[in-house]
C-alpha cells in the first residue's frame, strides 16, 4: 500500500482506493493461507481535535483450509472499519512513524481481516471424504457382511 502522509490529511480527507497484498509474514499463526488482491475503498479524515478518523470498505478473498479435508478453499468477505487514530493513545502509535511523517494502516487492516476468518470452513461437499483405506459412507448406503446373511433370512422369515 502506497505511504499515507500525514501532512496531505485534511478536514476534507484523503480518498483511498487500492488493491493490496498481505505477505505471509501476516499468516503465521492464523489459518489463512493466502490473502491477495484485497480492494481497500474509503478515507482519513484529519477532525477538529487533530485526531484521524478511518473510514474504510475492505473486500476479497482469503483462501482457507478445509475443516475436513485441508484443501484449500475460497472464502469471500467484505468489513467496514471506522477507526478513530489518536496521536497520543499509547495503543496507535505504532501505526505512526513520527521521522517520516507517515500513517500505516496496513496493522489496522490486518487486525480487522483477522477477525473475519470463521472458525471452520468447508465445502459440504461430502463426495469427497475418502482416504487411505477408508471412506465416507452415507446413510443411504447399506452395507451387507456375508456372514450376516443367516440372520437376514431369520428376519426375512419373521416379516411374514
Amino acid at each position: 500500500m502506497n505511504p499515507i502522509y500525514l501532512n496531505k490529511i485534511s478536514v476534507n480527507g484523503l480518498n483511498i482506493d487500492e488493491i493490496i497484498d498481505f505477505d505471509e509474514v501476516y499468516f503465521k499463526n492464523t489459518d489463512i493461507l493466502e490473502l491477495k488482491k484485497i480492494k481497500v475503498k474509503g478515507s482519513i479524515k484529519k477532525n477538529y481535535e487533530q485526531d484521524y478518523e478511518l473510514f474504510l470498505n475492505v473486500s476479497g478473498t482469503m483462501k482457507l483450509p478445509d475443516a475436513r479435508t485441508l484443501k484449500p478453499l475460497d472464502y469471500p468477505f467484505e468489513l467496514e472499519i471506522e477507526e478513530k487514530i489518536v496521536e497520543t493513545n499509547d495503543n496507535i502509535q505504532e501505526y505512526f512513524e513520527k521521522k517520516k511523517n507517515i500513517l500505516d494502516i496496513m496493522g489496522i487492516l490486518w487486525e480487522n481481516i483477522v477477525l473475519e476468518v470463521p472458525i471452520s470452513k468447508t465445502t459440504g461437499n461430502l463426495e469427497e471424504l475418502k482416504g487411505d483405506g477408508w471412506e465416507l459412507i452415507s446413510e443411504k448406503t447399506e452395507i451387507t457382511d456375508p456372514r450376516l446373511s443367516p440372520l437376514e433370512k431369520l428376519l426375512d422369515r419373521e416379516k411374514e
